[in-house]
């Protein structure tokens, strides 16, 4: 009895169904339209967008009849559905987009859903569900376009970590400083010169010049030249002094020849920089604020008030007393010449350098020892110089950063970004270090981060820019990774002008990088040659990759940048 009942009303509910249009409707399923654009769908951001069109034919849509559609990215894992949208006949009273009975109707649907990897070969399907009252009918699923193509995932996660570069200089200029004193109104060179007031001797001074010409004369050391410029001090007339200048100038360079001649020292005209001052009232003024004398202020004053030297002179004098003092002990310091003694230094060479760095690693300079890094070959060399540089000289930004730098490189990013965050501490701000910092979170997915630390890093460093974008891959923002790739000639910057639509661009870009051969640069050119539909393009590249590297074959039979294809011979004779 009970199954009897169950009969009747299963045969009663088919024929409310088709008496109510349910039925019609459903039999007639097919002849609705859906348009998607793009088929197939594309990942971008991380997420799948769908723009589906749908038209009903005329006289398809019951008056009093909803439906409710259902859009998903059927896979082999599963469903995974886009929001429903339901719309209703021209006398249903409930909300939804009107479809005219009659005339028939559209409507469009945009809707986004997180990417998942199983949605790479999967279906885009709807499954429309009508009702009138409290009667439902599936219509039954529909395939409507393909998914998905997922082609920013190949970006390279390449991020670019920067070195602390080193200053080292294997010859390196150096010069000693010293004057010669003179009497007043004289220009004849006086070694026992001095005067005790004004605590200035030549005795000892020209000493030290002549133990700078003596230490500049061997190895490591090369002298170069003598520079010499003679002064007189702005008192008494300026014809004079110009005079005095000159000749003071010509006597020191005199001596000065007459001692490197007795040491064997030859020279020419072109050894000595002669030049001259007539009236120092540029040192005057210099030795005047180092001074403690009470009137100091107000002889400054006279002497930047008044532009004639004459005049200047005249006023100080009247200061009586200032002006004694100002004569015992300011005027004698500027009856000199200055002689700069002026060399090179050479450093260790590189071969010594490089036996150092390993053999007694803290006999070397800091920037000796960042140098023997640089130079070295391979991760684990570098890595040892590096952290024998970071235990001698822990105070260096450059050490710690250019550890964490060689980790980064054999993919220890914890171990880098640990080393990165001492560099932090050691020098706040540094564009190097917060670079790294954000590649190390680049790797590790964090993007928001990375960006930040970028952000933080500014455009010091060409590499940011590279870095972010990759970044701008990652987070669809195409346009803006063309930007940031510049002219650079690499996988990822021809990625980024094919996703933005520049195919042409991206496949020069390539042939210029150092991919153009690599089995992911062949890969790369034969998804551009898909878009530009090259069909010879497509399987003669494809060839090439797999043959460099066997797993593109799966890579490739999968790929709906490919779809076009699935079902040529030449094709399928590649990729199986």
């Amino acid at each position: 009895m009970n199954k009897a009942r169950l009969l009747t009303a299963f045969i009663i509910s088919i024929a409310l169904a088709a008496c109510n249009g349910l039925g019609k409707m459903a039999k007639n399923a097919s002849k609705v339209k859906y348009e998607v654009t793009p088929n197939p769908l594309e990942m971008h951001g991380d997420s799948v967008t769908l723009n589906v069109k749908g038209t009903y034919p005329a006289k398809y849509f019951a008056k009093k009849v909803d439906v409710a559609v259902t859009p998903s990215i059927k896979t082999s894992e599963g469903n995974h559905p886009f929001k429903t949208v339901t719309m209703v006949g021209e006398k249903s009273k409930n909300n939804g987009d009107k479809i005219n009975q009659k005339a028939g109707g559209s409507f469009t649907y945009t809707n986004t859903i997180a990417y998942t990897p199983d949605m790479k070969a999967g279906d885009v399907m709807v499954t429309p569900v009508g009702s009138k009252g409290t009667t439902t009918k599936d219509f039954g699923p529909m395939k409507i376009a393909d998914g998905t193509i997922v082609t920013p995932l190949l970006v390279k996660h390449d991020e670019k970590a920067v070195i602390g570069k080193d200053a080292f200089q294997r010859i390196v200029p150096v010069a000693f400083n010293g004057q010669m004193y003179y009497l007043i109104n004289t220009s004849n060179v006086n070694s026992g010169f001095k005067v005790k007031q004004a605590g200035i001797s030549n005795k000892s001074e020209m000493a030290a010049i002549d133990s700078a010409l003596k230490a500049y004369r061997v190895a490591p050391y090369s002298l170069k030249g003598i520079s010499v410029s003679g002064y007189a001090s702005p008192d008494g007339k300026e014809s004079l002094n110009t005079g005095l200048a000159n000749a003071r100038t010509n006597s020191s360079v005199k001596y000065l020849s007459g001692s490197l001649k007795k040491a064997k020292v030859n020279t020419d005209s072109s050894f000595f920089s002669k030049s001259s001052t007539s009236e120092d009232w540029e040192g005057f003024q210099t030795l005047m604020q180092q001074s403690d004398m009470a009137q100091k202020d107000m002889i400054l004053r006279i002497v930047a008030s008044n532009s004639d030297p004459e005049a200047r002179e005249m006023e100080i004098k009247k200061m009586g007393k200032a002006y004694e003092e100002i004569a015992e002990n300011i005027l004698p310091k500027l009856r000199r010449a200055k002689v700069s003694v002026n060399a090179e230094k050479t450093g260790r060479s590189d071969e010594e350098i490089a036996r150092l760095a390993t053999s007694n690693p803290d006999s070397l300079g800091v920037e000796e020892i960042l140098y023997a890094g640089n130079m070295a070959s391979g991760n684990e060399q570098k890595l040892a110089i590096y952290k024998s540089a970071e235990r001698i000289y822990p105070q260096d930004w450059r050490t710690s950063n250019n550890v964490g730098m060689v980790m980064f490189h054999m993919n220890d990013v914890d171990g880098a970004m640990s080393q990165f965050n001492k560099a932090d501490q050691l020098s706040a701000n540094n564009p190097v270090v917060k670079n790294n910092l954000g590649a190390c979170y680049s790797r590790k997915g964090d993007r928001k981060q990375a960006m930040e630390m970028y952000a933080a890093a500014g455009t010091t460093n060409p590499e940011t820019s590279e870095n972010m974008g990759i970044l701008d891959i990652r987070n669809g923002n195409y346009t803006a990774a063309v930007g940031h790739f510049g002219s650079t000639s690499s996988f990822n910057a021809a990625l980024a002008k094919l996703l933005s639509g520049d195919k042409d661009g991206a496949m020069s870009t390539l042939a210029a990088s150092p991919d153009k051969d690599s089995a992911m640069g062949y890969y790369l050119k034969a998804v551009i040659s898909a878009r530009k539909g090259d069909a010879s393009g497509v399987t003669s590249n494809l060839k090439n990759s797999i043959g460099k590297d066997a797993s593109m074959k799966k890579m490739a039979s999968e790929d709906r940048e490919f779809i076009k294809w699935f079902n040529d011979s030449t094709f399928k004779g590649i990729v199986q």
